[in-house]
C-alpha cells in the first residue's frame, strides 16, 4: 500500500496568518481598502481579498488621500511608507514581526557605522524592502558571490559589518556565507534572521525527500519559501513536482512506484 505523508510544519506560518486575519478585518471595518501588490504569495489569499473589497494596485500614487493600505507581510520601501504617510494615507503594516526585526538591524547598524550585509535574493520584495531601511547594504545571493567580494580590495576585510539574512535563506547558504565573512573579516556581528517556521519545513523537506519515492511541494510560484523547499526537495529525491492546484499533478507522476508515496504541502 502506498503511504501519502503530509508534513507536520505545512500551511502558514505566523507572520503569514497575520497579515490575512489583519487584511480580513482591515476590509470588513473598512468597507474596503487597498494592497500594495500581493499581500502574501498565494492567488487564492489575493482573490479572497478581492471579493472582501481589498483593491490591488502597484503605484502608491493612485491611492488617494485619506485612504486605508495594507503593507505585505514581505515589507515595502522605506520611500514609499513615507510618501503615503505624507499625503496622508493611512497604512496598515501587515508586514511580517520577523522582518521588521531584520529591517531595524540594519537601520541599527548604519547609524553605528556598520556596513549591513543581506545574505538573499536581490530581487525579492523582502530583500528591496529591508535594503531600503539604510542607506548602501551588500546583498549577497550566496558564498560565491561572498568570495567575490572579498577577492577585491583588502580594506573590504577590515570594514564593520553586521550580517543578516532574507527570512526564506536557505539556511546552508547562509551559514557558509557568514562562515568565510567571519574567517575573512576583522569586525563583524552576525545575526541568525532566518525565520524559526522556514527552517524547520526546510529540515522535514530533506528528511522526507531522502525516503519519498515522489514529492509534491503546493505553494505559488512566486514564493521564496516554494521555491527553496523545491530545491531542496530535488537533493533527496528524483521526482518532485511543484504546483499550485491538485489539477497541476501530472498524469503519470505517480506511475510505476514500488515503495511509499510521500507528499510535502507548503502554502
Amino acid at each position: 500500500m502506498r503511504e501519502v505523508r503530509l508534513a507536520k510544519s505545512a500551511g502558514f506560518c505566523y507572520g503569514v496568518r497575520r497579515a490575512v486575519e489583519l487584511a480580513q478585518r482591515t476590509a470588513e471595518e473598512s468597507g474596503g481598502c487597498w494592497m500594495l501588490g500581493d499581500l502574501i504569495h498565494n492567488s487564492f489569499v489575493v482573490e479572497d481579498l478581492a471579493r472582501r473589497g481589498v483593491r490591488k494596485t502597484a503605484d502608491p500614487a493612485v491611492i488617494p488621500a485619506g485612504e486605508t493600505v495594507l503593507i505585505r507581510s514581505h515589507g515595502e520601501l522605506k520611500s514609499v511608507l513615507d510618501e503615503l504617510e505624507a499625503r496622508g494615507v493611512r497604512c496598515i503594516n501587515a508586514t511580517c514581526p520577523n522582518v521588521i526585526r531584520i529591517q531595524r538591524l540594519v537601520a541599527q547598524a548604519e547609524a553605528e557605522g556598520r556596513r549591513p550585509v543581506i545574505i538573499g535574493e536581490a530581487a525579492h520584495p523582502e530583500v528591496a524592502g529591508i535594503a531600503s531601511w539604510c542607506g548602501d547594504p551588500l546583498i549577497f545571493d550566496g558564498p560565491d558571490a561572498v568570495r567575490q567580494w572579498l577577492d577585491a580590495p583588502e580594506t573590504n576585510r577590515e570594514m564593520p559589518l553586521t550580517v543578516v539574512a532574507q527570512t526564506t535563506c536557505i539556511r546552508e547558504l547562509f551559514e557558509i556565507s557568514w562562515k568565510i565573512i567571519k574567517k575573512e573579516c576583522t569586525n563583524v556581528k552576525i545575526f541568525d534572521t532566518i525565520c524559526d517556521a522556514t527552517h524547520k519545513r526546510q529540515a522535514e523537506a530533506a528528511e522526507i525527500a531522502a525516503q519519498a519515492d515522489v514529492m509534491v511541494v503546493v505553494g505559488d510560484r512566486k514564493s521564496a519559501n516554494t521555491k527553496h523547499l523545491t530545491e531542496i526537495c530535488m537533493g533527496g529525491c528524483s521526482r518532485v513536482v511543484q504546483i499550485e492546484r491538485a489539477d497541476e499533478l501530472p498524469p503519470d507522476l505517480f506511475a510505476g512506484l514500488r515503495a511509499s508515496l510521500r507528499r510535502y504541502m507548503q502554502r
